[in-house]
């Protein structure tokens, strides 16, 4: 690995010398310039200058994210101060239900992925890995509980992908060591705007520590081998009027990963398992702005994922192969908003509905405790709510925003080839109040107090192929405080927040996928932390940032004891160069006192330390053309990439050894 790299940077070397509301109603068609203040729409579901919104909110514009150099928005994302980004596949793939997660602040699966108003959450998952950075424009994170303006999905926060509506026309390719290779074309045109890609993923010899497992009533070792990838897609969006948008997307996710077995005399030559996992998601959106309040979603959107699975015995011939599970949900989303200016005041009302349809299939019959229940099944539910927002300007310092929603859960029900089983209908109410002075022109406190609410995932209460049902399973709520200052002094921005959150009942996992031991339950969580960034433009050529997060998440087990898990220290920091023809950035992030997730088998058990690093060159020798290298892993780290202890019987995943892609822009 270590000598492709440096024939990399040899060959690099020589070709060188020669959204509507939620953040969507941005249809921004320009590179947002730099600036410390810049205009948010997320937290407040209204346009906002950063220092007059009460929460802590992260904006990535487009510049930035060129400047990571990051294929996807998990890798984009994975330089976020307050945000743990994790997954079993390397940078960010997903292996059937273990997908990619971006977990803020410590709430587990309670953040919620909005892409130009869309939400991308199908049953938990959202494949962040299947963004491509080239049709993002910007990214807003907000780090707090926004159930009340969001709904259930974000318990911990929200994160809104607003995508590039006008485009140039360009052509881009890449390739780097391991096989990996990159294409990507954008076409626009007055009114249209296309992005088409194609990522050929490579293979990594090793993506998980060695374990025993179960098979043949022997235990054997394992690993797993990364064999090969690819990432197909296109989005496109035709603005109809100037009020109207469509937008349709299709991407296609294939990815073959093979169990090893050390000694290769055995079974398929050391393979003794080969899983290939594909996903398709195929969405609509249509996208209503008058202009004057009113703003109008629909959207339609499926997410299938199937998973084959060929097994060997140890003399080498095939024990099984064929489709081991099977699942497409269906998501249909509609949304009227529409905001009243009242003075120096204003009033938002909204209403949605959601409905969640699935389809599954698994080659091992689905159960109920001990009673089977057949292999087929379809999960659905309606999710009703409406909201409301009062932005009261009580001075011109002092602001206090009023926010309620009331959500409606309605025919919950899974029905099994054998028997039908419905759950309970559920009402809840969240309110939130946040207030905000401004201390003056550069300068602003708040604080804020708010209920969150969130419904277990259907495969969560109702199980699959991998996940053991838990009929049993309820609502989480809790309740989130924070406390924060912002501060522009000059070139350098501060922003720091504190921050407690207390959930009863939030949805927690035990087991393990991959032995198809997952399990879903209820547990009271609590957590408090502090949050302090810092950005620095420090002249016309270099900027650098740097942040801190300290948490202290605690899970209740069922003697009534608190155990510390998770994330517990974050570090990260970055600086950029942009000069004439040249731009670099180096970026690193660093989680520290890490403990395991899963308190019931191993509480407190300590996680190693993990560093990301990334760094990104690029070099224009004409306007339209540019040549680009991009180090990923720099120190050559194996680090676990996701908290979960490995042990002689358990699996750990880690992170790809230092790799590079290096490539060519043009634009005409």
């Amino acid at each position: 690995m270590k000598s492709n790299f440096s024939k990399g940077l040899l060959m690099t070397a020589l070709i060188t010398g020669s959204v509507m509301w939620g953040g969507t109603n941005v249809f921004a068609e320009e590179l947002q310039e730099y600036t410390l203040d810049p205009m948010l729409i997320t937290a407040q579901r209204m346009e906002k200058k950063d220092l007059d919104t009460p929460a802590a909110v992260d904006v990535i514009p487009r510049e930035q994210i060129e400047k990571t150099g990051g294929a996807s928005a998990f890798e984009v994302l994975r330089q976020s101060i307050g945000l743990s980004v994790t997954s079993q596949g390397p940078n960010g793939v997903s292996y059937g239900s273990m997908t990619g997660d971006a977990t803020i602040r410590g709430v587990d699966r309670g953040t919620l992925v909005l892409l130009d108003g869309m939400p991308l959450n199908q049953d938990g998952k959202y494949n962040l890995e299947d963004i491509p950075t080239d049709i993002i424009e910007k990214v807003e994170i907000v780090r707090s509980g926004g159930s009340v303006l969001y709904g259930s999905e974000a318990s911990g926060g929200v994160i809104n992908i607003i995508t590039r509506k006008n485009v140039g026309n360009k052509i881009k390719v890449s390739a780097g060591d391991m096989g990996r290779q990159s294409y990507s074309l954008t076409v626009g045109e007055e009114g249209f705007s296309a992005v088409a890609y194609l990522d050929k993923r490579g293979k990594i010899n090793r993506t998980s520590t060695t374990a025993s497992s179960g098979m043949e009533n022997m235990k054997v070792l394992k690993y797993y081998r990364y064999d090969d990838g690819e990432r197909k897609g296109i989005r496109w969006n035709y603005k109809i009027n100037d009020n109207l948008t469509f937008t349709h997307a299709y991407g296609e996710n294939e990815n073959n990963v093979s169990q090893i077995h050390p000694n290769a005399a055995k079974y398929n030559h050391g393979v003794y398992q080969e899983n290939k996992y594909k996903n398709t998601d195929n969405s609509f959106l249509l996208n209503f702005n008058d202009l004057n309040g009113l703003k109008i979603l629909a959207s339609y959107g499926t997410q299938e994922k199937s998973y084959d699975k060929s097994q060997w015995k140890s003399n080498g011939k095939l024990s099984s192969s064929g489709l081991y599970s099977w699942r497409k949900g269906h998501n249909t989303n509609l949304e009227v908003q529409k905001s009243f200016d009242m003075g120096n005041n204003k009033l938002l009302v909204g209403a949605s509905y959601k409905k969640e349809d699935m389809d599954i299939f698994s080659s091992k019959e689905l159960k109920d405790g001990k009673i089977s229940l057949g292999k087929n099944a379809n999960y659905s539910r309606d999710i009703y709510s409406i909201y409301a927002s009062y932005n009261w300007v009580l001075s011109d310092s002092d602001t206090l925003d009023i926010n309620v929603r009331e959500t409606f859960a309605r025919n919950c029900d899974a029905k099994y080839e054998k028997k039908d089983v419905a759950s309970k209908n559920l009402n809840k109410f969240t309110p939130e109040i946040q207030y905000i002075k401004k201390l003056n022109d550069d300068s602003s406190v708040y604080t804020k107090v708010g209920k969150s609410f969130r419904l277990p995932e259907l495969t969560r209460i109702y199980g699959s192929s991998v996940i053991l049902s838990a009929n049993e399973l309820k609502p989480e709520q809790g309740t989130h405080y924070e406390i924060g200052y912002k501060l522009n002094s000059g070139k350098t921005a501060w922003r720091a927040a504190l921050y407690k959150y207390d959930i009863k009942d939030s949805i927690e996992s035990t087991g393990s996928a991959a032995n198809e031991t997952l399990r879903y339950y209820n547990a009271d969580v609590k957590s408090y932390g502090v949050e302090l960034t810092c950005d620095i433009q420090h002249d016309d050529y270099f900027s650098s940032s740097f942040g801190i997060a300290v948490s202290n998440p605690k899970q209740k087990d069922n003697k009534g004891n608190f155990y510390k898990y998770g994330d517990r220290l974050q570090l990260n920091a970055g600086v950029n160069y942009n000069r004439d023809k040249v731009a670099a950035s180096l970026m690193a992030n660093y989680y520290g006192k890490r403990l395991d997730d899963d308190i019931k088998k191993y509480a407190e058990y300590k996680v190693k330390p993990a560093l990301y690093t990334d760094f990104h060159m690029s070099y224009a020798p004409e306007k339209n053309q540019k040549l680009f290298l991009h180090v990923n892993n720099i120190f050559d780290r194996e680090d676990l990439t996701t908290n979960q202890v490995p042990n002689p019987d358990r699996l750990g995943y880690i992170s790809v050894g230092r790799n590079f892609m290096v490539g060519y822009e043009y634009s005409f």
